[in-house]
Protein backbone atom coordinates (compact mmCIF):
# COMPACT_ATOMS: atom_id res chain seq x y z
CA UNK A 1 0.00 0.00 0.00
CA UNK A 2 2.81 2.30 0.97
CA UNK A 3 3.99 2.15 -2.79
CA UNK A 4 0.34 3.23 -4.11
CA UNK A 5 0.65 6.44 -1.85
CA UNK A 6 3.90 7.35 -2.78
CA UNK A 7 2.85 7.03 -6.28
CA UNK A 8 -0.31 8.98 -6.03
CA UNK A 9 1.88 11.92 -4.30
CA UNK A 10 4.27 11.83 -7.19
CA UNK A 11 1.16 12.07 -9.77
CA UNK A 12 -0.31 14.73 -7.98
CA UNK A 13 3.60 16.77 -8.27
CA UNK A 14 3.15 16.11 -11.78
CA UNK A 15 -0.56 17.07 -12.35
CA UNK A 16 0.30 20.37 -10.42
CA UNK A 17 3.10 20.77 -12.80
CA UNK A 18 1.30 20.31 -15.66
CA UNK A 19 -1.86 22.28 -14.45
CA UNK A 20 0.61 25.52 -14.11
CA UNK A 21 2.09 25.31 -17.44
CA UNK A 22 -1.08 24.44 -19.24
CA UNK A 23 -3.17 27.17 -17.65
CA UNK A 24 0.15 29.71 -18.49
CA UNK A 25 -0.79 28.40 -22.15
CA UNK A 26 -4.42 29.19 -21.90
CA UNK A 27 -3.53 32.37 -20.67
CA UNK A 28 -0.69 33.03 -23.09
CA UNK A 29 -2.41 31.48 -26.30
CA UNK A 30 -5.45 33.57 -25.17
CA UNK A 31 -4.30 36.72 -24.83
CA UNK A 32 -1.95 36.81 -27.62
CA UNK A 33 -5.28 35.73 -29.58
CA UNK A 34 -7.18 38.89 -28.67
CA UNK A 35 -4.27 41.26 -28.76
CA UNK A 36 -3.41 40.66 -32.42
CA UNK A 37 -7.10 40.21 -33.75
CA UNK A 38 -7.92 43.97 -31.75
CA UNK A 39 -5.27 45.40 -31.67
CA UNK A 40 -2.93 44.03 -34.40
CA UNK A 41 -5.95 43.82 -36.50
CA UNK A 42 -4.14 40.54 -37.78
CA UNK A 43 -5.91 37.27 -36.20
CA UNK A 44 -3.89 34.56 -34.92
CA UNK A 45 -4.74 30.91 -36.34
CA UNK A 46 -3.64 28.36 -33.86
CA UNK A 47 -4.52 30.44 -30.68
CA UNK A 48 -7.99 29.52 -30.23
CA UNK A 49 -6.73 25.76 -30.82
CA UNK A 50 -3.89 25.71 -28.19
CA UNK A 51 -6.20 27.34 -25.59
CA UNK A 52 -8.59 24.42 -26.49
CA UNK A 53 -6.55 21.50 -26.31
CA UNK A 54 -5.02 23.04 -23.18
CA UNK A 55 -8.07 23.57 -21.36
CA UNK A 56 -9.34 19.68 -22.68
CA UNK A 57 -5.54 18.63 -20.65
CA UNK A 58 -6.13 20.75 -17.58
CA UNK A 59 -9.76 19.54 -17.06
CA UNK A 60 -9.38 16.16 -17.04
CA UNK A 61 -6.23 16.62 -15.20
CA UNK A 62 -8.16 18.71 -12.51
CA UNK A 63 -10.52 15.54 -12.13
CA UNK A 64 -7.60 13.78 -11.37
CA UNK A 65 -6.49 16.34 -8.79
CA UNK A 66 -10.14 16.14 -7.20
CA UNK A 67 -10.16 12.21 -6.55
CA UNK A 68 -6.78 12.85 -4.69
CA UNK A 69 -7.86 15.81 -2.56
CA UNK A 70 -11.14 14.06 -2.26
CA UNK A 71 -13.06 17.51 -3.21
CA UNK A 72 -15.08 15.91 -6.62
CA UNK A 73 -18.63 17.35 -5.81
CA UNK A 74 -20.45 14.50 -3.86
CA UNK A 75 -24.18 13.86 -3.23
CA UNK A 76 -23.75 13.43 0.51
CA UNK A 77 -27.55 12.91 1.66
CA UNK A 78 -27.38 9.93 2.52
CA UNK A 79 -23.92 9.45 4.35
CA UNK A 80 -24.90 13.04 6.46
CA UNK A 81 -27.13 10.69 8.32
CA UNK A 82 -25.43 7.36 8.59
CA UNK A 83 -23.26 7.21 12.03
CA UNK A 84 -19.74 4.53 12.47
CA UNK A 85 -19.55 1.27 10.03
CA UNK A 86 -22.76 1.72 7.73
CA UNK A 87 -21.27 5.11 6.91
CA UNK A 88 -17.92 3.35 6.17
CA UNK A 89 -19.11 0.53 4.39
CA UNK A 90 -21.07 2.98 1.71
CA UNK A 91 -18.48 5.21 1.14
CA UNK A 92 -16.15 2.22 0.97
CA UNK A 93 -18.56 1.10 -1.79
CA UNK A 94 -19.01 4.61 -3.36
CA UNK A 95 -15.18 5.05 -3.54
CA UNK A 96 -15.05 1.37 -5.07
CA UNK A 97 -17.90 2.03 -7.55
CA UNK A 98 -15.60 4.90 -8.42
CA UNK A 99 -12.50 2.59 -8.89
CA UNK A 100 -14.32 0.62 -11.02
CA UNK A 101 -15.96 3.31 -13.29
CA UNK A 102 -11.94 4.89 -14.08
CA UNK A 103 -10.77 1.91 -14.21
CA UNK A 104 -13.33 0.82 -16.93
CA UNK A 105 -12.77 4.38 -18.95
CA UNK A 106 -9.36 4.28 -18.93
CA UNK A 107 -10.03 0.89 -20.42
CA UNK A 108 -12.40 2.09 -23.07
CA UNK A 109 -9.87 5.05 -24.06
CA UNK A 110 -6.86 2.61 -24.74
CA UNK A 111 -8.95 0.87 -26.72
CA UNK A 112 -10.37 4.12 -28.69
CA UNK A 113 -6.93 5.63 -28.57
CA UNK A 114 -4.97 2.31 -30.33
CA UNK A 115 -7.85 2.83 -33.26
CA UNK A 116 -5.47 2.86 -36.28
CA UNK A 117 -7.39 6.00 -37.78
CA UNK A 118 -6.79 8.43 -34.22
CA UNK A 119 -2.70 8.66 -35.54
CA UNK A 120 -3.94 10.05 -39.26
CA UNK A 121 -5.31 13.21 -37.45
CA UNK A 122 -4.28 16.71 -37.73
CA UNK A 123 -5.84 19.46 -36.26
CA UNK A 124 -7.07 22.08 -38.63
CA UNK A 125 -5.41 25.32 -37.75
CA UNK A 126 -2.06 24.12 -36.28
CA UNK A 127 -1.59 20.54 -38.06
CA UNK A 128 -0.63 19.69 -34.27
CA UNK A 129 -1.71 15.32 -34.82
CA UNK A 130 -4.80 14.58 -32.70
CA UNK A 131 -3.05 11.85 -30.76
CA UNK A 132 -1.65 15.11 -28.43
CA UNK A 133 -4.93 16.62 -27.21
CA UNK A 134 -6.43 12.39 -27.41
CA UNK A 135 -3.81 10.91 -24.40
CA UNK A 136 -5.18 13.62 -22.30
CA UNK A 137 -8.28 11.04 -21.72
CA UNK A 138 -5.90 8.24 -21.08
CA UNK A 139 -3.42 9.59 -19.14
CA UNK A 140 -5.59 11.64 -17.08
CA UNK A 141 -7.24 8.32 -16.56
CA UNK A 142 -4.58 6.18 -15.46
CA UNK A 143 -3.55 9.31 -12.77
CA UNK A 144 -7.70 8.91 -11.35
CA UNK A 145 -7.15 5.15 -10.95
CA UNK A 146 -4.07 5.94 -9.15
CA UNK A 147 -5.80 7.89 -6.95
CA UNK A 148 -8.74 6.09 -6.55
CA UNK A 149 -6.50 3.38 -5.52
CA UNK A 150 -5.20 5.26 -2.92
CA UNK A 151 -8.73 6.82 -1.71
CA UNK A 152 -10.08 2.99 -1.17
CA UNK A 153 -7.43 1.77 0.10
CA UNK A 154 -7.29 4.50 2.85
CA UNK A 155 -10.77 4.18 3.61
CA UNK A 156 -10.12 0.27 4.13
CA UNK A 157 -7.44 1.66 6.93
CA UNK A 158 -8.75 4.69 8.04
CA UNK A 159 -10.79 4.08 11.50
CA UNK A 160 -12.19 7.63 11.71
CA UNK A 161 -15.96 8.02 11.69
CA UNK A 162 -15.64 11.07 8.78
CA UNK A 163 -13.78 8.79 6.43
CA UNK A 164 -14.66 11.19 3.62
Amino acid sequence: MNIIYKLSNLVFIIEKGLAIILGSIILIALSAGVLYRYVFDSPLSWSDEAGMFSLAWITFIGGSMSIKLKSSPTIDVLTNFLRGKVKKYILVLGYLIMFVFVSYVLYLSIVWISSPNIMLQRSGSMGLPMIIPYLSIPVSFTFMVIHSLEVLLKSFTNTDEGVA
